[in-house]
């Protein structure tokens, strides 16, 4: 039976997702389409593959002020593999446990915060940069007129960069909107640590779901 804190925890998420008609955080988004190539031995399959990229804002600030940006990849790989970052004061390595809002997306950092574990122990870390300097506000339809842009996706560990991917974002979609969970769906047999917290973070989720509305044409969110 789930503990009075991880019911309290699902609960929590799902109040307020309901309370937002959306997700508790990053309540508001536009989904893309592109493909990724990756590069380098490490926990992605390396190689080019389909993906849906989503930018969004984390607590839903109003149009053109600053808000912790978030950006989720799902690599249409089978299975999926979901990567979900924030914007970080930068890529070095204490800044990657941090986060910091952004004020626009062109020369952003985002980090993934949480690490994937390999069954051996190694930690690595997911650190995406936004070079294109036209991406000049903080809204998630800043792509919108501008595409293709190119990100550059790196998996990070103690050494530096394991692996890197150029993501293109192509197109706009309009596809519904992606349930990305980086619990559920992560490079097996790599784990998300640290434990606790993503354990936490999987109850968030499953509150979160269970509190938004279900319904079809979601591609703008």
């Amino acid at each position: 039976m789930p503990s009075l804190a991880t019911r309290a925890v699902v609960r929590s998420f799902a109040a307020l997702a309901a309370a937002r008609s959306a997700p508790a955080f990053h309540p508001r988004g536009v989904v893309y389409e592109g493909r990724a190539e990756v590069h380098g031995a490490g926990p992605l399959p390396v190689g080019v593959v389909h993906c849906l990229v989503r930018l969004s804002k984390g607590i839903g600030t109003p149009r053109g002020v600053p808000d912790l940006l978030g950006l989720g990849v799902r690599l249409l790989h089978d299975p999926p593999v979901d990567v979900l970052c924030t914007t970080a004061p930068g890529g070095a390595r204490w800044q990657r446990y941090l986060l910091a809002p952004g004020m626009r997306w062109g020369g952003a950092t985002l980090t993934s915060l949480m690490w994937w574990r390999s069954p051996s122990g190694e930690r690595l870390q997911v650190v995406v940069d936004v070079p294109d300097p036209r991406l000049d506000s903080p809204e998630p339809d800043v792509l919108v007129g501008r595409l293709p842009v190119d990100l550059t996706l790196r998996v990070v560990g103690a050494g530096g960069d394991v692996q890197t991917a150029t993501v293109r974002v192509e197109r706009r979609s309009e596809a519904p909107r992606p349930d990305l969970d980086p619990v559920l769906h992560r490079p097996r047999p790599w784990r998300l640590g640290p434990h606790w917290l993503a354990a936490v973070r999987e109850r968030a989720y499953v509150g979160s779901r269970a509190g938004q509305p279900r319904k079809g044409g979601e591609g703008a969110h």
